[in-house]
């Protein structure tokens, strides 16, 4: 399963810092899965969220992960593209 999100400005500034289930990264993910989402981590080394009585893991490319960094930090950060691709399970890849 694949998706292409798009790390908006709106999601930055909305997103939480050290909050992995509010980040701007996860803000990003549950506007594209919606309300179907009843678990999600956000952290720099994977991506794990549960919906639809399913769990699944990305691993976090390197983009996604300094992203994560500086926005934990307070540093100033900028919009991005970012492609996950999830596995069942929740074995780390």
């Amino acid at each position: 399963m694949k998706y292409k999100l798009n790390i908006t400005e709106k999601n930055i500034l909305e997103g939480e810092r050290a909050n992995p289930e509010n980040c701007a990264i996860a803000r990003s993910i549950k506007g594209k899965i919606r309300n179907k989402i009843t678990n999600l981590s956000v952290l720099p080394s994977h991506v794990v969220l549960s919906f639809n009585k399913k769990n699944y893991i990305a691993e976090m490319p390197k983009e996604g992960a300094e992203f994560i960094k500086r926005f934990d930090r307070g540093l100033p950060v900028n919009s991005f593209k970012l492609n996950l691709k999830f596995k069942k399970g929740f074995a780390l890849v």
